[in-house]
C-alpha cells in the first residue's frame, strides 16, 4: 500500500506530468497542445445556454436537441472566451430537416455596454440582427454548386457587415451521420475542421480578442453533443 502511495505522490509532483485537461492534436500538420477550459455534454440541462428565435431547444439528458425545421434560432453559450482556442462539438443532421445548416458565431461581442446576453430581448433570431455587431461567422451547409451538384459549402464572413472572406466546397454532409466540427481560432485567423480535416481557413481583417460563441440553426433538425473549448498552450 505504501509503495502505491509513493508512486501516486511522485506522479503528482513530477513536472513532466500533463494534467488530464491537456491534450495534443495535429492540425494542418502542426502539433499543438491544448488545455480544456470548458466542456458541456448537456446532461445537466441548459443553464449555460441562451436561445433566441423560434425553435424547440431542449436536452434529452444526454444531448442538445434543436428542432428548427420551421424556424431559426441562435443559441449562445453564456461563457465568454478569449485568446487562441479550439472550439469543438459533435453534430448530427436529422433526415427530416428541410435544410442542413451547421452555422456558428465565434467571439461575438456587442458594442453596447450591456452586452449580448443582456440585450437578448431585443432580438428574435432574425439572421440580419447578428450582422450588426462584431463576430466571426462560419456557415456550413449543403448547397447546389455551379455545376448543379449538391455539395458542402463553407462560407466564412466577418461582422459587422456580413463580409464574405472565404468560401470552399466539398463532399456534402450525410444526414444521420455524426460529424465532429472544430474551429481553431488564432485571431485574426480561423480554421474550420470536420472530423479532423481542414476544410477552410481565413485571415480576417479584424482581430477579435474575446467574446461569446453561438450555434446558429435555420430550418434544420439537429442534435449536438460534447461542446468543448480549449485554450492553445503550445503551437
Amino acid at each position: 500500500m505504501r509503495s502505491i502511495l509513493v508512486i501516486v505522490l511522485l506522479a503528482f509532483l513530477s513536472p513532466t506530468v500533463v494534467t488530464a485537461q491537456q491534450f495534443e492534436r495535429t492540425i494542418d500538420g502542426r502539433s499543438m497542445t491544448f488545455e480544456e477550459v470548458y466542456y458541456n455534454d448537456f446532461e445537466s440541462g441548459l443553464d449555460d445556454w441562451l436561445s433566441e428565435g423560434g425553435a424547440d431547444v431542449h436536452t434529452d439528458g444526454r444531448r442538445l436537441i434543436v428542432d428548427a425545421r420551421e424556424g431559426m434560432v441562435t443559441i449562445w453559450c453564456r461563457k465568454e472566451f478569449s485568446g487562441p482556442q479550439l472550439v469543438e462539438y459533435d453534430v448530427r443532421l436529422m433526415s427530416t430537416s428541410m435544410e442542413s445548416n451547421v452555422n456558428m458565431f465565434l467571439l461575438a461581442g456587442n458594442p453596447d455596454a450591456r452586452g449580448i446576453l443582456a440585450t437578448t430581448g431585443e432580438r428574435d433570431g432574425t439572421y440580419a440582427q447578428y450582422h450588426r455587431f462584431p463576430n466571426y461567422l462560419v456557415t456550413i451547409l449543403n448547397a447546389p454548386s455551379s455545376d448543379k451538384r449538391e455539395q458542402l459549402r463553407i462560407r466564412m464572413r466577418l461582422d459587422p457587415g456580413f463580409e464574405l472572406v472565404e468560401e470552399r466546397w466539398g463532399e456534402p454532409l450525410i444526414f444521420g451521420k455524426v460529424y465532429h466540427v472544430g474551429y481553431l481560432i488564432e485571431p485574426p485567423k480561423v480554421t474550420v475542421l470536420i472530423d479532423g480535416d481542414v476544410m477552410c481557413s481565413a485571415v480576417y481583417d479584424a482581430t477579435l480578442s474575446a467574446g461569446l460563441h453561438g450555434l446558429r440553426i435555420w430550418r434544420t433538425y439537429s442534435i449536438y453533443d460534447n461542446f468543448r473549448v480549449s485554450r492553445v498552450v503550445e503551437k
